[in-house]
């Protein structure tokens, strides 16, 4: 039970946020008022909810220096390397792009969802997701290196053996063709999205807000289908392509496994950092915590899943053509005797710690019900995760970079560039300096969706340990999901 105080504090914040339940007088009265009530909601925004510009131009110019710092590094990766045709370099950036294309992809699907569901309890971490899909046309920019290096990476574009339905879906010119239409189809559900719920907030009139509201909901269902077959193909295109000869049917599937947990993710960690600086301490709370890591481990099991389901019935079938991608990743040529029998390849003992690494380890970590509402550990967990993801693309793509042809076994096991943690951390800064960018210019929360009042009040506490302080150091965190204080 909580004390009076606690409870006049619970009061006080859900009113100084509650979303109106009905039209008010001032809302239908003359164009002054409505302009003045605008402008404090304007300022409250501002002063409130979001980045300082102080704050919001040293980050920048920090995540801009370490930016042009990886530039200029892989620069120097890519005239140094040595490999075949550079596959190398260009591999190795491709698993970074494909990663950050991951998280943002992922992150549009959850906003959809939220829509598509109208749930409630999710509103207080919306705007985070959209904040990440504004990374979209950054990722298309990115895209032209490997535009630039499409002959490098892709054994198709010389392959003059291909037949006619095959050779012209992977013509070069067609392939990039897909690739602006993807990005084109992502772009505007995410601007869209963005657009409507920053316009809700600014929004004096209820009855106005309600229709922005109904009409992203309206739009939802058609963004979530489209996502689904454009982030398939992107995923048939840019990752299954390495190897022309090999197909997977569930290879979109894992794709879309790995892209909704990477984000789920990156969402804890973005809200950890976010509250260890005294932010959202008031609005995301352990019940949504517990909520995040309830996902993050179904969408962990769900991972497991498919992945073992396209090994088993491709071990089952035993079909040359099938099996190629496991072949790739098991054996190679015996550099001293290219005539005598394969001999095991390093990539063969990441193979084995694929699965240990990015579904045993989470699965043990998030199983128990006190570590889904123990912030530390879930930032583990997601940071864990994020790395693993990352370890399991660049599982997918580099094997490729040791063979000469799309049919030849590798010629060489795992190589761990140097250039691999210039693009981690390009990435990451890209991430960093754009949703920084939207932190300052608009609210962190959906301060005037109708459905705020609710995620405010997100409870299921049965057990009691909604009390209990959150573990974060740096400031003092909130000790329910309903007290009074700073957001």
């Amino acid at each position: 039970m909580k004390d009076p105080a606690e409870k006049s504090n619970s009061a006080n914040m859900s009113n100084s946020i509650k979303p109106d339940n009905e039209p008010t007088g001032s809302e239908h009265g003359d164009l002054s008022a409505q302009k003045t009530t605008t402008e404090n909601i304007t300022k409250n925004i501002t002063e409130k909810y979001c980045l300082n510009k102080q704050q919001a131009d040293q980050l920048q110019k920090r995540f801009g220096v370490v930016i042009i710092a990886c530039a200029i590094l892989l620069g120097i990766g890519w005239i140094i390397d040595g490999s075949y045709h550079k596959r190398q370099f260009f591999l190795t950036y491709l698993t970074g792009w494909i990663w950050a294309l991951s998280i943002t992809l992922g992150s549009l699907f959850w906003v959809i969802i939220h829509h598509v569901t109208s749930a409630g309890w999710s509103v207080g971490l919306r705007r985070l997701y959209e904040n990440v899909t504004r990374m979209i046309p950054v990722l298309a920019l990115a895209s032209i290196p490997i535009l630039i290096g499409i002959g490098n990476i892709y054994y198709w574009v010389d392959d003059d053996s291909l037949q006619v339905g095959k050779r012209l879906w992977l013509s070069p010119i067609f392939w990039m063709i897909r690739l602006g239409i993807y990005f084109s189809i992502w772009w505007c559900y995410a601007s869209f999205m963005f657009r409507s719920s920053v316009k809700m907030d600014h929004e004096a009139n209820f009855v106005e807000r309600t229709k922005l509201l109904r009409k992203l909901e309206w739009y939802a269902p058609s963004g979530l289908l489209l996502l689904a077959l454009t982030t398939t193909f992107a995923a048939f295109d840019t990752i299954m392509s390495l190897n022309h000869h090999w197909f997977s049917t569930i290879f979109g599937v894992i794709f879309w496994a790995d892209s909704i947990r990477a984000s789920m993710s990156f969402m804890v960690l973005l809200v950890l950092i976010l509250q260890y600086f005294g932010y959202l301490q008031k609005i995301i709370t352990r019940e949504h915590f517990h909520d995040l890591g309830k996902l993050m481990f179904g969408f962990t099991i769900f991972w497991a899943y498919v992945s073992f389901s396209q090994y088993f019935l491709y071990w089952y079938g035993n079909q040359p053509e099938e099996t190629k991608f496991f072949i790739d990743r098991r054996y190679m040529v015996n550099p001293l005797d290219s005539e005598s029998i394969l001999i095991p390849s390093s990539w063969y003992s990441l193979s084995i710690l694929l699965p240990i690494g990015y579904f045993v380890v989470p699965f043990l970590l998030l199983l128990r019900r006190s570590a889904k509402r123990n912030p530390r550990i879930l930032g583990f967990t997601a940071f864990w995760i994020l790395c693993f993801q990352f370890y399991h693309l660049f599982w997918e793509i580099l094997p490729e970079a040791g063979k000469k042809s799309v049919e030849a076994l590798p010629e060489s096991g795992a190589e761990f560039n140097w250039v691999i943690l210039p693009t981690i951390f390009l990435f990451i800064s890209l991430f960093g300096y754009r949703i920084t960018g939207c932190l300052h210019h608009a609210s962190m929360i959906c301060l005037h969706d109708p459905r705020l009042y609710e995620s405010l009040h997100h409870e299921v506490d049965e057990f009691g340990d909604g009390l209990k302080p959150l573990p974060i150091t740096g400031y003092a965190m909130a000790t329910s999901n309903s007290e009074g204080g700073r957001v």
